[in-house]
């Protein structure tokens, strides 16, 4: 079990890391593309920024999550930190998907989101 737990983390970890790496390196790919991790309508540079900065903060969570992972040591407490912060984005998506209707790109978000917090719960024990 704790060895699936790992590999689970680790994926999670990579995952967030390269969606945050895009939106650092190429704005427009992570909010408009059929790819996109989020999709909104950058205008102007405040934009571009606000996306970028966006995008680090995701790259240095699937780090964190990544040496958390590699180095569990005393790093309990880490998980259940990056749990809530994947709960809270799960939490936002159901909430829309309350309010907007369901939608399937976002029920698939909202269900993988879900997925991820209770993943990196479970090893924070």
């Amino acid at each position: 079990m704790r060895f699936i737990l790992n590999l689970l983390c680790y994926l999670i970890g990579i995952l967030w890391l390269a969606a945050g790496l895009s939106g650092v390196i190429d704005p427009a790919f992570f909010t408009e593309s059929d790819y996109a991790t989020i999709h909104v309508q950058i205008t102007g540079n405040l934009g571009i920024s606000d996306i970028r900065a966006l995008g680090g903060f995701f790259a240095f969570l699937g780090l964190g999550i990544l040496y958390a992972t590699q180095n569990p040591t005393g790093k309990n407490d880490w998980f259940i930190a990056f749990s809530l912060l994947i709960f809270g984005l799960a939490l936002g998506r159901a909430v829309s998907l309350y309010f907007e209707g369901l939608e399937e790109t976002q029920t698939i978000f909202a269900g993988v989101e879900f997925f991820m917090a209770i993943i990196l719960y479970l090893k924070s024990k």
